[in-house]
């Protein structure tokens, strides 16, 4: 199984001077920098939670043995784009699609190989994005900002408590 990025997001959900407003930020001397850590944090919280926050489209990779249920591994998922298998694409008639949070895709019969899911996960614009996980980038971006090495011979920086409450209700549980 193999997981690729097809399509980045146009746009991030926190603007740089929401980002500058939160660090209280008010020259533009560090404008490349504040940005480039704001899409950092979106990406470590996109990845520890499964979540995509503005729309991209990815493409899943799987190998046989098939199993007959695959959960789609981002969300929240939009739509499936389009499904191939070893004989070229396959039509929609032929599996079973579930949108929304938790993704997922039931193969039907006949469907076999090497199979390629791509899919488009994420929110439509940085305004639908939850308060609680803009909120999340803001935090880990000011975290990167005020301590800009990870570790040093005498310190440790752990990314603040605070995150670890707004991120669990994100989480992925599986059973």
């Amino acid at each position: 199984m193999s997981l690729s990025l097809l399509i980045p997001p146009a746009s991030e959900p926190v603007s740089l001077d929401a980002l500058k407003a939160h660090l209280r930020v008010d020259t533009t001397t560090e404008d490349t920098l504040i940005a480039s850590l704001g899409v950092a944090a979106r990406q470590t919280i996109e990845a520890r939670l499964g979540i995509a926050f503005i729309n991209q489209r990815w493409r899943l990779a799987l190998t046989p043995p098939l199993a007959q249920c695959v959960d789609l591994p981002i969300g929240p998922v939009s739509s499936i784009d389009e499904l191939a298998d070893s004989s070229g694409i396959v039509a929609p008639t032929l599996y079973l699609a579930k949108l929304g949070r938790h993704g997922q895709v039931t193969l039907g019969a006949g469907i076999e190989g090497n199979v390629s899911i791509d899919f488009t996960v994420g929110y439509a614009d940085g305004a639908s994005v939850p308060e609680d996980l803009k909120l999340a980038v803001k935090i880990l971006t000011a975290h990167y900002f005020e301590n800009r090495e990870a570790a040093g011979t005498d310190r440790f920086f752990a990314p603040p408590q605070g995150l670890e409450t707004l991120l669990n209700p994100w989480r992925r549980v599986r059973i």
